[in-house]
């Protein structure tokens, strides 16, 4: 599992990889079947739901319609509970 960090310039270094990578390089990781996870650099802290919220938050703002309204509204009403099934 490739293991993120982000650094205080908001880059985003791959420590599998060895190199910089952006929030759509992230998105085709995961795409590909792999998780990922995101770790603060400084402190440690787990960043991996708030990235992985930022790259569809950034998905919506390029595509309309990304994920459906009824999703997203879903979503929020439940917490995030309604994708357990998963």
């Amino acid at each position: 599992m490739p293991l993120i960090k982000p650094y205080p310039n908001r880059k985003l270094y791959d420590m599998e990889a060895k190199k910089y990578v952006t929030l759509d390089e992230i998105a085709l990781i995961v795409r590909q079947g792999q998780d990922v996870q995101v770790v603060d650099h400084e402190s440690g802290d787990d960043l991996t739901n708030l990235t992985l919220s930022q790259i569809i938050f950034e998905q919506e703002k390029k595509k309309t319609g990304f994920l459906p309204r009824s999703i997203l509204t879903s979503l929020i009403r439940t917490g995030g509970d309604t994708l357990d099934y998963l």
